[in-house]
């Protein structure tokens, strides 16, 4: 019985030990996971400072100032090519300037961000299309010798259309958010996973103003003489034309602010943190911006008629005279929501403390500004392009 008691006892202190053992080592392990995560952490720079830039294709910024003489059918040889719409747009392609500080504490999950984007453009067109005139030709016959004579002659004044157009804008984007590093899934383990929550605001503003000349075409007019009592009566040919003259200047900008999200994210491809490690970086934002539309336009078209009388003798009479003219003056402001949505993917070659990205980038305004010349008309502002931005990190 006594060795029965003694085996039991024996098992029981092999039991024991091997649990203290198990206990022993994981707890070691936990402790040396902790020591590695904070050396982590306390390598881990607490703030970011990155500056970059992109080439933005931009729309919806401005409309085009029409009027009734630039739609002739057939088109005159001058208005081929687009000689007044076109050179009425914005620039297609704008620089913009990116900003942005962010501050991580130590030992927290928690990211603190301020960033800034800041883009303008300038555009200056003139736009001169000329044609030469078809020489103007007339025959007359002369009664009092029973012949037929033919007057050939070329004008100074050609026909052409004649564009200045001038574009000015600029757009701001402001960012104020508070984010926290989610760790889902993958990207917990092999990347970063951020949820964001703050607030933005955005400033657009464009001015605008164009000249326009146009005389599609000049034709003949044949004024007779008459001389020696009506024995002798001839033409003269002088230029007859119409000639058109629009002008028109619009200002026009949007202000908002509100709430807003984004998530971004980035998973490890090559390499380490050490090292260097090369990621691939993607992310999604919405905002909600209450703001106020602001729009004035100002036009006014005319049309001349240029021709000549001889009401007899050698008064031959010139006459510049205006059959038509058009004006209008508009003002407006309006309090919008503008719902706003965009996203980016790229790339990124991370060091501890330093970081060099690039992608794509989208951002876009719905409704954010009145585009329209007498009346309102909304259209959506958007912002794409490449990016490339170099980050540098501090403290830890």
């Amino acid at each position: 019985m006594s060795e029965l008691i003694e085996k039991n006892e024996d098992r029981a202190a092999i039991r024991c030990l091997l649990l203290a053992g198990v206990s022993a080592l994981a707890l070691t392990t936990n402790m040396t996971c902790e020591t590695a995560l904070a050396a982590q952490d306390t390598d881990r720079p607490t703030v970011w400072i990155e500056v970059g830039g992109e080439i933005q294709q931009m729309q919806g910024l401005s409309s085009p100032f029409l009027a009734p003489f630039m739609g002739v059918t057939p088109t005159p040889a001058p208005y081929v090519g687009d000689p007044f719409v076109g050179p009425q747009h914005a620039n297609r392609i704008s620089v913009a300037l990116d900003g942005k500080l962010s501050f991580q504490p130590e030992g927290s999950n928690w990211i603190f961000s301020a960033g800034i984007q800041y883009g303008r453009s300038n555009k200056n067109k003139h736009v001169h299309h000329q044609t030469p005139n078809q020489p103007a030709e007339f025959t007359f016959y002369f009664a009092y010798y029973h012949t037929n004579y033919h007057l050939s002659t070329t004008f100074n004044e050609q026909p052409h259309a004649d564009t200045r157009a001038l574009f000015k804008e600029s757009h701001m984007v402001l960012d104020f958010q508070a984010g926290r590093d989610v760790g889902l899934g993958l990207f917990g383990r092999f990347g970063t996973s951020t949820l964001n929550g703050g607030v933005r605001f955005a400033q657009f503003s464009n001015k605008s103003s164009i000249d326009i000349q146009a005389r599609p075409a000049v034709n003949a007019d044949a004024v007779y003489e008459t001389l020696f009592s009506g024995y002798i009566s001839f033409p003269r040919l002088f230029p007859n034309f119409y000639q058109y003259h629009l002008q028109g200047a619009a200002t026009r900008n949007f202000r908002g602010v509100g709430p807003s999200l984004s998530w971004n994210a980035s998973a490890d491809l090559l390499g380490n943190p050490e090292d260097g490690e090369l990621t691939v970086d993607w992310g999604i934002n919405a905002a909600l911006l209450f703001g106020r539309q602001k729009t004035e336009t100002s036009h006014a078209t005319e049309a001349h008629h240029r021709y000549f009388t001889n009401p007899g003798g050698y008064n031959f009479q010139s006459h510049y005279a205006p059959i038509s003219s058009n004006s209008g003056h508009s003002r407006r402001s309006r309090s919008v929501v503008v719902p706003n949505v965009g996203g980016f993917a790229g790339f990124s070659v991370k060091y501890p403390n330093a970081k060099f990205s690039f992608g794509y980038r989208i951002d876009t305004f719905l409704g954010a500004m009145d585009t329209g010349i007498d009346t309102r008309q909304t259209s959506n502002v958007m912002f794409h392009g490449p990016y490339a931005a170099f980050s540098i990190g501090l403290g830890g």
